[in-house]
């Protein structure tokens, strides 16, 4: 489910210490208010809020009502408050959280094409039936509160609407203003678990924002949508990536594997890569940035980098086996020791494959203007060169040619276009790239070892140090 503050405006003016003036809506009539500063905490601890520029602020009471800052109670909750110049309003959500973001996704996975204007009971029924629930009967005007009872059966939630009594769903559907008696119940389910925000206007009728958001919750909520650990700037996020970290260990799919070591014989590939459906993000692919590593602190700095440089983005850490060529010199012409997450194999008298667990990072960012941030960003801090072979003023775990790829396309020569061939079998899948030039020699070794398994090759864009790794072209 999502942050249920999903943009709402709110303009508070300090007229002196001890007053405030509280700007209504243009219906309403300003007034004065004499209020009283009080403390505020947040999860038991004393809660210090500032200003943009750092100025204390405070919380003041009147009248049984307290009024808090937007900007600083937002960011010491985690989440953002900004200032709308074109509409003359303060804006509070999680980053990427966005109608605009939410069509997208919709778009991309269930094929619902975005909705504009006022919604149709026939487009809202359409949509559901996309996203797998049963759809609605038509009656009257379509608005939040009569789309929630298809709304809470797409998120598997209907029995958990029907234990609501009819005192208990009226009671909390009391100030959302005039609600059938039969949608009550829905539509405090659809509040209580968040899958329809409180701050819309549940009588008005249907937008195509509105409507692209609470269906967005149902899919997440069902578990068919983003599978990730958290956000960059969640405080807690390195605890959260070490345990999932900590949690990975060697997965094997024996007929992917045999394939995989197939075709490294072949020369076709020195690698490949193999993951397990259930691990995947399903992140929106216009936003994403895919980043390969094999130290979990690296990932750890990582999320502190992008947080200060105010780059907010989700994440799920995947993790994958990577298998690749492995020569004895490199352990004295002995096999190395064996663990959990590390092996390697004779697969024939001259060769030997190491299988590794690395992972994947997938980073959804809210825009892609943020994405592309991400380059320089690498670039400076975690790329060895020739001019800084030690990585000095960067973070643990800098590589030379460190590996990061979206599915969009990038401009050269700062990515350059390959190939993520992808091999299925059931859940399982293994990827081993390939440069256009070498795109039919690896999916010919593939259907010749394995003529009963889907190859399909997706087109990535990587940054322009790891084209030159898999080229040959360079060694930074």
């Amino acid at each position: 489910m999502k942050n249920l503050f999903k943009k709402r405006a709110l303009a508070l003016v300090m007229a002196t210490a001890m007053a405030l003036v509280l700007v209504l809506p243009v219906s309403a009539v300003s007034r004065t208010l004499q209020v009283t500063p009080v403390p505020l905490k947040i999860n038991g601890l004393a809660a210090k809020t500032t200003d943009v520029k750092g100025k204390q602020t405070e919380a003041l009471y009147s009248d049984g009502t307290t009024y808090v800052p937007v900007r600083g109670l937002s960011e010491a909750l985690g989440t953002s408050a900004t200032w709308n110049s074109a509409t003359k309003s303060v804006e509070v959500g999680t980053e990427g959280d966005t109608p605009a973001n939410d069509a997208a996704y919709l778009k991309e996975y269930f094929d619902i094409s975005p909705m504009s204007g006022t919604v149709s009971w026939a487009t809202f029924n359409a949509a559901l039936k996309k996203v797998g629930a049963d759809t609605q009967t038509a009656s009257g005007t379509l608005t939040a509160a009569s789309a929630a009872k298809g709304v809470v059966a797409a998120a598997n939630m209907t029995q958990l609407a029907q234990t609501y009594s009819a005192e208990t769903a009226a009671s909390a559907c009391a100030r959302y203003g005039t609600i059938a008696a039969a949608d009550q119940p829905y539509v405090a389910c659809a509040i209580q678990m968040g899958l329809i925000p409180n701050s819309v206007d549940f009588t008005a009728p249907l937008t195509g924002d509105v409507a692209s958001v609470i269906l967005m919750n149902a899919v997440e909520s069902a578990g068919k949508g983003r599978n990730y650990i958290g956000f960059s700037s969640d405080p807690d996020i390195a605890a959260r990536l070490v345990s999932t970290w900590n949690s990975f260990t060697l997965f094997d799919d024996a007929t992917l594997t045999d394939l995989g070591v197939s075709i490294v014989k072949s020369g076709a590939t020195t690698g490949y890569n193999l993951k397990y459906d259930g691990n995947a993000a399903r992140f929106l692919s216009e936003n994403t940035i895919q980043y390969g590593h094999s130290d979990i602190t690296h990932a750890v700095q990582l999320m502190g980098l992008l947080d200060r440089a105010g780059l907010v983005a989700r994440v799920q850490l995947e993790p994958k086996v990577s298998a690749y060529q492995y020569l004895l010199e490199w352990s004295d012409g002995k096999l190395p020791a064996s663990t959990p997450t590390y092996q390697v194999k004779q697969v024939s008298d001259n060769l030997y494959v190491c299988f590794a667990v690395e992972y994947d990072l997938q980073l959804e960012f809210s825009s892609q203007t943020d994405r592309n941030a991400f380059d320089k960003l690498i670039n400076t801090y975690a790329k060895k060169s020739d001019s800084n072979p030690n990585g000095d003023g960067m973070i643990y775990g800098a590589w030379w040619q460190p590996l990061y790829s979206t599915k969009q396309a990038m401009p050269s020569p700062a990515y350059e276009q390959i190939n993520d061939v992808v091999v299925r079998d059931g859940s399982y899948t293994i990827h081993p790239f390939a440069t256009n030039e070498k795109l039919s020699a690896v999916k010919s070794e593939i259907t010749k070892a394995a003529p009963s398994l889907s190859c399909t090759p997706v087109q990535i864009w990587v940054n322009a140090a790891f084209y030159r790794y898999i080229t040959g072209t360079d060694h930074q």
